[in-house]
């Protein structure tokens, strides 16, 4: 009982321990350290919280040692709170002492002790200093930068970004970090302007870089560039450059070193940088360029000045009198810009001849610019004609009329003293000049008289030249009335002056010379007859506006009339005649009159006009004064030729074979109507270019036509010409315009295949003619379409002939068309190809070509090819088999027929033969030959083929003929023989070495020449034919060394050469060895049976 209570109380006494012991736990971590970066002489903590029974204590380690703390060490500044964590009052970083470093914390009670991971302490640290900062920059817009940074080193490494204007930018897009720190900006634009810093931040702190500006410039750029400008010469032209750009580019005009320089004086640059020329001419034509540039680029634009000059006239054709049956040229000289075309017509005739063309007996060439309107053989018929040369281009047009009149011999007026000496008062001592320039048909001759008594040529008179009398030191005795005559079978002129010889230190004489041609007025235009009556005629004419240095005092009238018994001269019929009309009176019947008329100034007479149509009067030739229609035609005349009056503004293609015209007509007052002329300008330069010619009337104020049926895509030169009745003005100025594109109208043809693979073809075709376009090619079109599926691809190429065409199956057939392209539309496909890419054909095939729709290919696949291939190859092997064992049968029987020979042109023999052999066998000498060997005979010391050659006919007919020759195309340089085993060289050698004792000897042996019948360049297929065993010494002779010996055993060398070479003086070597050329001999030549 007391064991049992003793028991009890000891089991109570125990479960109490259990319970005590069971309450208490080891030491755990529940929160650990972690690394801390912190600013020195900044507070810092690290955590360090731990749990268990009974409560654990904290200690902490740094770098494996026990760290002091406070409030254990008082001087300490960290500081170990009440929770476990360590608390650092400032951070420490310095030589001496340093917070950095590992931590740890342990917890520890009387059940045990935990550690708690690992904490780094990192004392941060930036220094002030950027190692690199930003740095002032410009850019241009559009282009690249970056702003470089190294941020200052630090712990940690700082962090980077940037700010521009004090606004931290936002790093995307266009702007990223490049390496970290430089800040790359692309396509830069004007807002990117602006002040930038670099800012560097960790923990320690944030470090600002110096503010680098950036200036962002924008390249000139044209706003309104110059462009091409065609102009009038003496007008005003602007080119306009206007520019941007930032800063404001400067704009510098220059003028392209080809065309010359600026035309200083009529050029200036206006305030918005224009060019401005003025009075421009036609050394004004180039290119004028702006140059504008700033900090960020430059920029450059150019224009094209065409300077067009309307056509003036510089050589004007005159009037010509010509008798009949004779030749007469017209000539007209033009200059302006664009070069003008330049035509003759024929009032009242709208004929157009141009160079090149004739019509009737007419004909224009052009020699160096000029054209030549030539008449042949001039008829009475052609008289009285109104020659027209007209020329036009883009800018105007010029014309200029004259007359044709053809006469018989004895109607040829008497010549006309263009200018005649004039009255002069010289002194003493001076010089005179007396003038006479006159023309006619014949050419006249000019004489002088004074007083009726011929001027002849003294030492002080000069009269070399016909036309001039020159007077040197004047002598009283020199004055008197001075004559010139003008002279032909025609008849005559003359013309007087009085010359003065005076003292000149007489005040009372006052003292002229001769007037220069420039004081004098310019000729009247032509007279012609206004109005005729029975013995009367009146005649008009027009003033020149030349009148010279002094008022016009009026005109003087002459007249020519062939009559009986008057000597033919010209009569003055009226002087100083006041207005541009005279009537004549006292005119007879049936007798030809001409007319001419000078205007006469304060200063002289002028020249004559030209000369008047020739004007009979009679009954029957009177015309009304008053005739109104005679009146209106004259007027109508004067107005259509005296300049502009219609103006072709535009020529616009409104079609691909029609072109609108559009005109304005200046002066409608005599414009009945128009003719539209139109040439076209396409086609060889060398042909003439024919011309069409539609007449408008002028009805209703009508102001355009449409001209239709014109050839497509084609250039025409428009111009008009107004007309009133009979009577032509002067043409408009000319456009020229090109009509619309249209589609082509044929085909491209050719069409080729190149096979590259089994599923590649390369196509080619030719295309289509130029003219038959239509326009420019763009390209063409390709359908293609694989046969039973119904399915069509078209590819478009450029305008290269040519397509890759992939992708392709084996044994389809394609069907392909090409089709060529204009701006205007697709032209007409090509007839349908078929395309087939057989499968035994799958090769490449580089270099074979063929069309297109050729399947040539395609039968080699079938049957019948194969069988037939094949019967084909098995009797070529047959027959070269039978010919084989021909060849060989007729070897043998060579063999048992042919003596012993030797492989060269070495011979051997026994030497036990004491007589002497010949090369050669005398055919003579053996009738009959036999099996045994022939007898020889004696061996002459020198054997020379060229000297004595072998006979042209052998008889061998009891030998076995070779039934071909050959000539081994690879024939070896040389042949080294053994005795054994010799084939004989014979056929091609023309030398041979001998081999003997240690030394080489070089023996000349012409060859045989083929038409001989010898061995030359022939082979033979006998191993024994030539079987030497013994070698033969010829003779020696009194001017040579004896040969060498060959022994069997020793090798030959044959040389091979043409024939007549000398190899004595050559040395051996590979390569002098020379192959063979293949002859071919006919195989009914003898064989050289009997020769050794």
């Amino acid at each position: 009982m007391i064991f049992g209570r003793f028991l009890a109380g000891a089991l109570l006494l125990t479960q109490a321990g259990a319970y005590h012991h069971a309450s208490q736990q080891p030491p755990r971590i529940t929160e650990h350290p972690v690394d801390t970066t912190v600013a020195r002489h900044e507070p810092a903590t690290l955590n360090c919280h731990a749990s268990g029974e009974p409560e654990p204590t904290i200690t902490w380690f740094k770098d494996g040692m026990t760290l002091r703390t406070a409030p254990q060490d008082a001087r300490s500044h960290r500081v170990l709170l009440p929770a476990g964590n360590l608390f650092f009052l400032r951070v420490v970083q310095s030589r001496k002492e340093s917070d950095a470093g590992v931590y740890w914390c342990e917890a520890s009670n009387a059940l045990g002790k935990a550690r708690s991971r690992n904490a780094t302490l990192t004392v941060a640290v930036l220094r002030d200093e950027f190692r690199l900062e930003p740095q002032s920059t410009r850019v241009a817009a559009g282009e690249d930068i970056v702003m470089e940074c190294a941020p200052p080193r630090g712990t940690p490494e700082p962090q980077v970004f940037w700010r521009k204007d004090g606004h931290t930018l936002e790093v995307e897009g266009r702007l990223k970090l490049v390496d970290g720190s430089n800040l790359a900006i692309t396509d830069t634009k004007p807002s990117d302007d602006g002040r930038y810093q670099c800012v560097a931040k960790n923990t320690a702190g944030v470090r600002e870089s110096a503010v680098a500006i950036l200036k962002v410039y924008v390249k000139p750029f044209l706003i309104k560039p110059p462009e091409d400008k065609t102009a009038l010469v003496g007008s005003t032209v602007d080119f306009p450059c206007a520019v941007g750009g930032d800063p404001l580019p400067d704009v510098l005009w220059r003028r392209n070193a080809a065309g010359g320089t600026m035309p200083l004086g009529r050029v200036r640059v206006l305030e918005d940088r224009t060019l401005r020329l003025e009075r421009i001419t036609l050394l004004d034509q180039g290119r004028y360029t702006c140059e504008a540039d700033n900090y960020a680029g430059a920029i450059t634009a150019t224009a094209l000045l065409t300077v067009h000059a309307p056509p003036t006239l510089t050589t004007r054709p005159l009037a010509q009198t010509v008798e009949s049956n004779r030749d007469v040229s017209f000539h007209c000289n033009v200059e302006g810009s664009p070069k003008p075309f330049i035509f003759w017509s024929f009032e009242g005739d709208r004929t157009l001849i141009y160079p090149g063309t004739s019509t009737g007996n007419y004909q224009v060439t052009t020699v160096e610019g000029k054209s030549t309107l030539t008449l042949k053989q001039a008829q009475p018929q052609n008289s009285g004609t109104v020659i027209i040369c007209s020329a036009v281009n883009a800018a105007g047009s010029a014309s200029t009329r004259t007359r044709l009149t053809v006469t018989s011999r004895e109607e040829h007026p008497p010549p006309v003293i263009i200018r005649g000496p004039v009255n002069q008062t010289l002194p003493i001592n001076s010089v005179a000049f007396l003038s006479c320039e006159a023309s006619g048909n014949p050419t006249p001759v000019i004489s002088w008289y004074k007083e009726n008594h011929p001027v002849t040529s003294t030492n002080r008179i000069n009269t070399t030249n016909p036309g001039l009398v020159e007077i040197h030191n004047l002598q009283k005795d020199d004055s008197g009335l001075y004559t010139c005559v003008a002279s032909s079978r025609s008849g005559k002129a003359t013309w007087s002056g009085h010359l003065l010889v005076e003292n000149p230190k007489n005040p009372n004489i006052n003292f002229f010379k001769a007037p220069e041609a420039i004081m004098l007025p310019g000729p009247p235009s032509r007279p012609h007859a206004l109005n005729q009556s029975e013995g009367s005629v009146t005649i008009t004419w027009g003033q020149n506006n030349k009148i010279g240095s002094s008022s016009l005092l009026g005109y003087q009238i002459e007249l020519f009339g062939r009559e009986e018994g008057v000597t033919p001269t010209w009569t003055v019929v009226a002087r100083r005649v006041q207005g541009p009309t005279y009537t004549q009176h006292l005119l007879s019947p049936s007798v030809p009159y001409t007319f001419l008329v000078r205007a006469e100034n304060g200063h002289g007479l002028g020249p004559p006009s030209q000369l008047s149509d020739i004007i009979i009067v009679g009954p029957d030739t009177a015309q009304n004064w008053g005739n109104p229609e005679v009146t209106v035609l004259s007027e109508a005349r004067a107005s259509l030729v005296k300049g502009d009056i219609v103006r072709l503004s535009e020529a616009i293609p409104v079609l691909s074979t029609a072109i609108k015209l559009v005109w304005e007509i200046l002066d409608a007052q005599y414009v009945e109507g128009l003719y539209i002329y139109y040439v076209t300008l396409d086609g060889p330069s060398d042909l003439p270019k024919p011309y069409s010619m539609l007449t408008v009337l002028h009805t209703g104020g009508a102001s355009s036509f449409t001209v239709n049926n014109l050839a497509k895509w084609s250039r025409y030169e428009f111009f008009l010409v107004p007309f009133y009745k009979t009577v032509e003005g002067q043409p408009s100025n000319s456009r020229t315009v090109r009509t619309l594109e249209d589609v082509p109208v044929e085909a491209p043809t050719s069409m080729e295949a190149l096979l590259l693979n089994s599923t590649a073809v390369y196509l080619k075709w030719k295309p289509p003619p130029s003219e038959t376009l239509n326009g420019d090619l763009q390209g063409y079109k390709i359908e293609i379409k694989a046969n039973g599926t119904g399915t069509t691809d078209t590819v478009t190429v450029g305008t290269t002939p040519t397509l890759l065409l992939g992708n392709l199956t084996a044994g389809v057939a394609y069907t392909v068309k090409v089709a060529a392209m204009t701006r205007a539309g697709l032209g007409p496909f090509s007839s349908a190809a078929i395309l087939r890419l057989d499968p035994a054909s799958r090769h490449n095939d580089h270099h074979h070509q063929k069309p297109i729709d050729m399947q040539s290919g395609d039968f080699i696949t079938e049957t019948w090819f194969m069988a037939l291939l094949i019967s084909m190859v098995s009797v070529m092997v047959l027959l070269f088999g039978a010919m084989l064992l021909v060849r060989r049968r007729q070897m043998l029987t060579k063999k048992t027929l042919t003596p012993s020979r030797s492989n060269g042109a070495v011979l051997t023999t026994p030497l036990a033969s004491k007589t002497e052999t010949p090369l050669w066998l005398d055919k003579d000498a053996l009738p009959d030959y036999s099996n045994s060997l022939p007898e020889y005979s004696k061996l002459t010391p020198e054997v020379n083929l060229h000297l004595n050659p072998r006979p042209d006919h052998l008889d061998c007919s009891k030998y076995m003929q070779v039934e071909k020759e050959y000539a081994s195309p690879n024939l070896a340089d040389y042949a080294e023989v053994e005795a054994s085993q010799v084939t004989s060289p014979a056929p091609y050698a023309t030398t041979t070495l001998v081999t003997g004792g240690r030394r080489m000897v070089w023996v000349e042996e012409p060859p045989y020449p083929s038409h001989n019948g010898g061995y030359y360049n022939r082979k033979v297929y006998s191993d024994s034919y030539f079987a030497p065993n013994q070698t033969l010494r010829r003779k020696k002779s009194s001017n040579e060394n004896p040969p060498d010996l060959v022994s069997p055993n020793q090798p030959v060398y044959a040389r091979v050469g043409p024939p007549g070479l000398s190899w004595r003086n050559a040395t051996p070597s590979l390569t002098s060895f020379t192959p063979h050329k293949q002859v071919y001999h006919a195989s009914t030549r003898s064989e050289p049976g009997n020769m050794l």
